[in-house]
């Protein structure tokens, strides 16, 4: 996972494909909460709304030049294969409305080309690309394109978030992979079926209402009262007044090797801990080594694909659930109160954010626009992970902050983080300090042997 102010491609051919779209139909399922709180404020802004392009890409090597006729084949594919990509978004009076468009609606052209001949262009003529072709007003709101060489090409898919999550990313590079492949045979991709994702937001509406009795809803309503009545915050000053936004910064650092995230790994699971937890539970201890809070509260993305027919499906598939990590002085029992907290947590996130809120009510504020999180994803588990020499990269656009956001990666070459905080000298120290500190607590769980009697703290493992 990276930021596009930090991928650097090589040089060579760019292809852009142009897509068009027929006229659509107006569709009576709304937008999900995620879709809708994401494009209010893009598709009917305000003077202090801020309508950056908040979009996604994902950038993957294939062998040779680019074969212009597969690729658009396999692009074309791509976008009949999910509805989620047939899909645009309007505001109207302050609702956002969908449309849906049918698979012969959708034409991906044929791509336009300009030669770029130094990487540092590259990347700066990608990124204007992408932050006019996949802002939310567009449609559609997504973009392809590809760097044509010699002997290796580059494949870049970018996409407003109102049609993605970090899972879609992987399905795209193995889809786009394996139809490029399949067209250049001109044979056929024997690819899973998948369902919906239109279909899994009709689904959410019509869903029973949780009775506001519900304990789910007081638990949660706990938790935001342990933060103050507001949404959780990154317990260190980052030289940003609430009320205010900086020029975002994006770091990517290096916390464990295979072997040491291994390791790290086998001792929290001898613990009882799953891999999340662990790594929420090393946050929390490294946060209070520096001088942070005895009890660390965050929230964290919790994926909805519950259904095998979504496992390979485009869409965002995400709900959020709290987690509250109690800090001791053993990171064994800071370990247990994540893993505690964390088994909590998976009850309140099937309870719909609308639903919380609507709880909760106006007791709650928002002291930032960013809410502290920590997301993890282990890319081993996901489509395309047995692929080999694809050079995929996971790749965000750089907008504003206010507020430090987390996204710890687990692959075959160990573990990474990728935060996003606030571009000041103060927030700068601050990251720096804290991810030293983080890297501390993972070497150390990593190469401490396990005392078995720290066991019986934990119990059976989820």
């Amino acid at each position: 996972m990276t930021s596009i102010a930090d991928f650097t491609t090589a040089p060579g051919l760019y292809l852009d494909w142009p897509i068009v779209m027929g006229a659509g139909t107006a569709s009576t399922v709304p937008p999900s909460f995620n879709q809708s709180f994401h494009l209010s404020s893009a598709l009917e802004p305000t003077v202090d709304s801020d309508t950056a392009s908040v979009w996604i890409a994902v950038a993957f090597d294939v062998d040779g030049p680019i074969d212009i006729g597969a690729l658009t084949s396999a692009f074309s594919a791509f976008v009949r294969r999910h509805p989620a990509l047939r899909t645009s978004f309007a505001a109207r009076d302050g609702v956002v409305g969908r449309r849906v468009y049918e698979p012969h609606e959708v034409d991906v052209a044929a791509p336009t080309s300009v030669t770029i001949d130094n990487s540092e262009a590259l990347t700066e003529h990608l990124r204007a690309q992408l932050n006019v072709l996949c802002h939310p007003t567009r449609i559609p709101s997504y973009s392809f394109a590809a760097v044509s060489r010699t002997s290796r090409s580059t494949v870049v898919c970018g996409f407003d978030h109102a049609h993605v999550d970090a899972v879609s990313m992987t399905v795209a590079a193995e889809e786009i992979s394996r139809l490029y492949a399949a067209h250049r045979l001109q044979d056929a991709a024997a690819l899973p079926e998948v369902g919906s994702f239109v279909d899994f937001c009709a689904a959410e509406i019509a869903a029973p209402v949780v009775d506001l009795t519900d304990p789910r809803l007081q638990a949660w309503s706990n938790f935001f009262a342990s933060c103050g009545n507001r949404t959780p915050e990154f317990p260190f000053a980052l030289g940003v007044p609430s009320g205010s936004r900086a020029p975002q910064a994006t770091t990517v650092h290096h916390l464990a090797d295979a072997a040491e995230a291994s390791a790290f790994e086998q001792t929290c699971r001898t613990l009882g801990a799953g891999s999340f937890a662990s790594i929420a539970a090393a946050m929390a201890q490294a946060s209070s080594d520096i001088g942070g809070p005895g009890t660390l509260p965050l929230l964290f993305p919790l994926h909805t694909r519950r259904e095998a027919r979504y496992e390979h499906a485009i869409g965002w598939f995400t709900t959020n659930a709290p987690m509250s990590i109690e800090v001791f002085e053993t990171f064994a029992d800071t370990l247990a109160s994540a893993q505690s907290s964390f088994r909590d947590a998976l009850e309140l996130g099937t309870v719909p954010i609308p639903r919380v809120l609507e709880a909760v009510g106006d007791t709650l504020t928002r002291g930032r626009g960013d809410v502290f999180m920590i997301s993890y994803v282990d890319y081993r588990r996901l489509p395309g992970a047995d692929a080999t020499g694809r050079n995929a990269h996971h790749i965000s656009n750089v907008t504003t902050a206010d507020d430090a956001q987390f996204w710890v990666s687990r692959t075959g070459d160990g573990l990474a983080l990728r935060s996003r905080f606030p571009d000041t000298t103060q927030a700068h120290i601050v990251i720096e300090r804290f991810v030293r500190a983080l890297v501390s607590v993972v070497r150390a769980a990593a190469s401490d042997p396990v005392d078995t009697s720290d066991l019986l703290l934990l119990g059976p493992s989820a």
